[in-house]
Formats: C-alpha cells, sequence, structure tokens
C-alpha cells in the first residue's frame, strides 16, 4: 500500500467514517510524473532484428531485399525468413516490426538485391563500383519491374498486415538503401520521374491498410495521402534541417521544381521516425553535442529510431534521447465519486510526449481483486490519437456492483489502467507517473 493509501486510511478511521459515509464521499486523488525514459509501445528505439544492444525495446526493424523475399518468381520464402529472423518469438513477446523493403544495398562486394529471375529478364539497370560501395541499381522504370513490384509488395501485405505486428513501413524499394536517390552522377541510371515513383508509393498504399506508412521526403503524394516521414540523418544538423525545411516549405527534388510539398504539423496525424546519421561519432551525438542533437529531435516529433539508435555507453544521452521519443501519457487527476451502489470515476489523462499515440487501442479501466484478479472491466471513451502533445483529456465511466468498503477502506480491491495491444491482447503500454505497475497495467487507487 502507497503513503497515500495510507494516509486515507489511517484519517477515515480515526474520523469514525462508517459504511454509510464511505457511499457519498468524493475521493480525488492526483499522480506526479515519473521523470525516467524507458521503453513504450510502438515507439523508442528500433534495432536492427537480432540485435541485443537494446534488449528492453519494443520495436525492431526488419530490412528485407527482393532477393530474399522471393527468391523464385511467384515462390515466396515466409518461412525461411520467419525462421531467420526469429519473427514468432517476436511476436509473442509483444514487439512490434519498422520494415523496410528493398532492391539496391551498397556493399563491399559486386552483387545482387533483386531477384536473378528478376535481373534476366531486365537487366538495363547499373552495376556500380562508388563512393557508396558497390552493387546494382534497377532501372525503375521498367514495365517488367514496375510489374513484379506489385506483386511482391502485395505479398508482403498479405503476410505482414493482418495482424498488426508491422506497425511501420518505411517506403523502401527505389534507390540506395531505399532511400529514394541514385548516385546519377557516376552514371547510374536516374531516378524515374514523378509519375512513375507515384506507381511505387500506390502499390503500398493499395497493399497496407493497418500498417503506417512512411516515405524519406515529403513528396506530393505523401501530402495527398496523409503519410509519416522519416530521417535517416537524424542528429546531422545541416542534413535534418534541410529535411525539416522540406516539410515546412517544399522544394526541389532532384530537376523537379515542385517534386515535394509543405507538410506543417503533419506528425499530428502520421508519425516520423528514422535513424542516427552514420557520418557523426556516437560520441559528438550523445555527449559533446547533445543539446543539438535533442533539439533537432524536438524539431522532428519524432517517435522511432532505428535501425542505428543510441549506443547504451552513453548513458545520459541514451536516456535522454529515449525521452525524446514518441508520446508519454500520464493519468494526471483521477475522482471516484460513489453514488447509489455504484461509483463514477473521473480520469484526466495528459500527454506529456513529443507525438500522439498513433493507433486506437481499447484504454480500459479494470477493477481487480487483491491478487490482481480482473473482475470487471470498462473502456475508457479516450480518442489516444488525437492527445496531442501538451493536451489533456478528461472522461468518466460509470463501475457498476463495486464494493466500496472493499475498494477504499479495506484495499481487497484495486482500480488499474491498461492499454491493449491487439497484436497479443494484453496491456502493453506503461503511463509515465508514480504509481505501481503490474501486468502492463497501472494501479490508480
Amino acid at each position: 500500500m502507497d503513503k497515500l493509501s495510507k494516509g486515507f486510511v489511517s484519517a477515515v478511521c480515526l474520523l469514525g467514517v462508517g459504511f454509510g459515509m464511505v457511499r457519498n464521499m468524493i475521493c480525488t486523488r492526483t499522480y506526479q510524473e515519473d521523470p525516467s525514459a524507458f521503453s513504450n509501445a510502438q515507439v523508442g528505439y528500433a534495432p536492427m532484428v537480432g540485435s541485443t544492444d537494446h534488449p528492453n525495446a519494443t520495436l525492431r526493424y526488419l530490412e528485407l531485399t527482393w532477393r530474399e523475399v522471393e527468391p523464385t518468381e511467384g515462390q515466396y520464402a515466409w518461412d525461411a525468413i520467419e525462421q531467420r529472423y526469429g519473427l514468432a518469438a517476436l511476436r509473442e513477446q509483444g514487439i512490434h516490426l519498422v520494415l523496410r523493403f528493398v532492391c539496391d544495398v551498397p556493399g563491399q562486394k559486386k552483387h545482387l538485391d533483386i531477384p536473378e529471375w528478376l535481373y534476366a529478364q531486365t537487366a538495363d539497370g547499373s552495376w556500380y563500383s562508388t563512393s557508396y560501395g558497390k552493387g546494382y541499381s534497377p532501372d525503375y522504370a521498367n514495365d517488367i519491374l514496375r510489374a513484379a513490384h506489385h506483386k511482391v509488395v502485395s505479398a508482403l501485405a498479405e503476410h505482414f498486415d493482418a495482424d498488426g505486428f508491422v506497425t511501420y513501413v518505411e517506403l523502401g524499394s527505389l534507390g540506395h538503401w531505399g532511400e529514394w536517390h541514385i548516385k546519377s552522377s557516376d552514371g547510374l541510371v536516374p531516378m524515374p520521374d514523378e509519375t512513375i515513383r507515384d506507381q511505387y508509393a500506390t502499390d503500398y498504399l493499395n497493399a497496407f491498410s493497418n500498417a503506417k506508412l512512411l516515405m524519406r521526403r515529403p513528396f506530393n503524394i505523401a501530402v495527398s495521402n496523409r503519410l509519416g516521414l522519416y530521417n535517416d540523418m537524424t542528429g546531422h544538423e545541416k542534413d535534418t534541417n534541410e529535411w525539416l525545411n522540406w516539410i515546412k516549405n517544399g522544394g526541389w527534388y532532384g530537376k523537379e521544381a515542385n517534386g515535394l510539398s509543405a507538410m506543417q504539423n503533419f506528425w499530428q496525424d502520421a508519425p516520423v521516425g528514422g535513424e542516427f546519421t552514420s557520418s557523426l561519432p556516437m560520441e559528438e551525438l550523445l555527449d559533446t553535442e547533445l543539446s543539438r542533437t535533442l533539439q533537432l529531435l524536438d524539431a522532428s516529433h519524432m517517435s522511432f529510431l532505428g535501425p542505428k539508435a543510441a549506443q547504451p555507453a552513453y548513458s545520459q544521452g541514451y536516456q535522454a534521447v529515449l525521452k525524446r521519443l514518441g508520446y508519454r501519457l500520464r493519468v494526471t487527476t483521477l475522482k471516484l465519486m460513489p453514488h447509489d451502489g455504484e461509483a463514477v470515476v473521473s480520469l484526466t489523462v495528459a500527454n506529456e510526449g513529443a507525438a500522439p499515440f498513433y493507433w486506437d487501442w481499447a484504454a480500459n479501466l479494470y477493477l481487480e481483486s487483491a491478487d490482481s484478479t480482473t473482475l470487471s472491466t470498462v473502456q475508457l471513451p479516450l480518442s489516444l490519437p488525437k492527445l496531442m502533445p501538451g493536451e489533456t483529456q478528461t472522461v468518466e465511466v460509470v463501475l457498476k456492483e463495486v464494493d466500496l468498503w472493499a475498494l477504499l477502506l479495506l484495499h481487497k480491491e484495486h482500480l488499474t489502467i491498461g492499454i491493449v495491444d491487439p497484436m497479443t491482447d494484453r496491456d502493453a503500454v506503461r503511463f509515465a507517473m508514480n504509481a505501481p505497475q503490474q501486468n502492463g497495467r497501472t494501479v490508480l487507487f
């Protein structure tokens, strides 16, 4: 029993309050912020699948090449992929994925990231050896490649999108690392025009209905479809400010004067992700220039960071960055108002983070026994996606057949709050408040 509960009971006993008075009294409780940094559902660090650097992360980053997804035309290697990356275990743990599908990842050796069968049918791209590395960049305007891409993205969605396992899809496919740019200045076949690029994006839009889609830049199609964005140069001041300027003002994309459109405040409806830049040492990002890193994160309203995330060795910076990622929900006030054998519960919930909670998951108030058996569940009429940073929502629900004596005085029952992940059907969101946590729920009373 916490100090506030003990104090309440002592005061009631000293005053000789009986059951009749308990039935008619209003009980109010306030909760202070938990200032610590912690991983939370759908936000935080997203290390590469298989990484052990961030054991508490609730997200993992999975990059799949076309070559490994469809080694034979029309046949998809789902069993091999599930086993190779241990995806069943991640699902069971309640971990979600950030997925990027790619056709060209520069490496140290000459290689193909599209399947051999697709290369045999096209073979009109560019083998390259540049400052980025070595690899093969397809001609994305090729009709055969475009048609095959439509099929493979549909297959990706059919496999990954139904159960909510994949939370975010970063639209890759085009360009080096799937970042929608090609080093054409070295003689490579350039990126296709907007009409063709939009066909690739539309493949994702038509296939995925549950995952949140993010693009590398604020392309016009991202604006018209209210997509999210990701920044793979997070922490780099010049490049991130350029990215933020695109979001504010739009601008050029290659030779296209209006290739990018302004998307101010898009983060209120769609998420922001990305990873730390590889061009700066972690010491600079998390230590000597930590204040700059945090300022850039604040301006970005970012929810997740990976696969290149903060290194735990820089503890202060690691925690400071983690605390800046995504939502931070707190119940600020609870009022319990007994009436005719029932109780009206009023809750005020604040979002003190950098972004909203983008999923319409069920937020529940639970009445539990002393051994944490759930006695009753009432869904709270909270609109989590509408709860913006710096705002609050106050909601009321009725608890029926509640034993007020057991709840208020004997503490044989207690109230908890939780938000249920539909993938696991378990409470998964930690509230940023000084209150006990148990079984994924926060104890209110």
